[in-house]
């Protein structure tokens, strides 16, 4: 199955190399050292402008300003006491600390095809994520923090019913977000269709599922689809995947946090890639 799959995939993807195409989004701000940080490593072209306070200094935040000054990103030393909406970097929700800096920053995602398209460089058997309806901040940024972890090459999320994002996730995923592809979808079960006709398998993650996650070939071709917080993947979502997969538990729970499960069935995912090449 798997030898099969991969050739299906390798034939039918894209032969052509374009230049991603980006879907740009309305300017967010971020918040943090290490989210600011990570921007500024990994898509400097991003961010528009960064605010540093006056008061605050360190290593971290001069290797900001370096790094911001070599890629020609505008950084202003903002007062300590600035009246609100005058960019002073504490101004932040109640789940966000800034740590002296912010940034201005247009967040890119991909169309599905440019997503595709990016996977002719892929090595091994690509690994996407679907993320159906997760409207929790907290989690989608824990989920794609996991994503990249297990080496996930992009990240799909429905344009409906799903958490933007926003500087609380990028906050939650440790800047990880700048340093894996994400895709908005109008229909997740639509992009379904056309991962199929590029030979890529879909993985639902339901808590009955038919098939264990043990017991589950991840190893081909694959996007692993996790539902919402409190429903799981939508009915029509369900039946749209190829295999139904579960994480056996071992209590009378029977779900998981959206981020949690994610996390489990990625790495399961992993293991199994890395027993392939033993």
């Amino acid at each position: 199955m798997a030898k099969s799959s991969s050739q299906k995939f390798r034939s039918s993807i894209h032969t052509k190399k374009t230049r991603p195409r980006y879907q740009a989004k309305a300017v967010e701000s971020i918040y943090g050292i290490h989210p600011v940080l990570e921007a500024l490593k990994a898509s400097p072209r991003a961010i528009r402008e960064i605010f540093v306070d006056s008061d605050k200094s360190g290593r971290k935040l001069e290797q900001i300003i370096e790094l911001a000054q070599k890629n020609a990103v505008p950084v202003s030393r903002v007062p300590a006491k600035t009246k609100p909406g005058h960019g002073k970097p504490d101004e932040q929700s109640e789940h966000e600390r800034s740590q002296g800096v912010r940034a201005r920053i247009l967040l890119p995602t991909l169309s599905l095809d440019t997503l595709l398209g990016n996977l002719q460089e892929v090595a091994e058997p690509p690994l996407l994520l679907a993320l159906d309806s997760i409207q929790d901040p907290h989690n989608l940024g824990a989920i794609i923090r996991s994503a990249v972890a297990a080496g996930v090459n992009g990240i799909i999320l429905p344009k409906d019913r799903s958490a933007s994002i926003t500087g609380t996730v990028i906050k939650i995923s440790a800047g990880s977000v700048f340093h894996i592809d994400i895709c908005r979808v109008t229909n997740l079960v639509s992009s379904f269709k056309v991962l199929k006709k590029n030979g890529i398998w879909i993985f639902g993650a339901t808590k009955d599922g038919s098939q264990p996650i043990y017991d589950s070939d991840l190893s081909v071709p694959a996007c692993l689809v996790i539902g919402s917080e409190g429903k799981g993947l939508r009915p029509l979502v369900a039946e749209q995947c190829d295999f139904n997969i579960s994480i056996p538990m071992q209590s009378s729970l029977d779900s998981l946090n959206a981020s949690v499960a994610a996390g489990i069935i990625l790495f399961e995912t992993v293991r199994q890639r890395m027993a392939r090449h033993r």
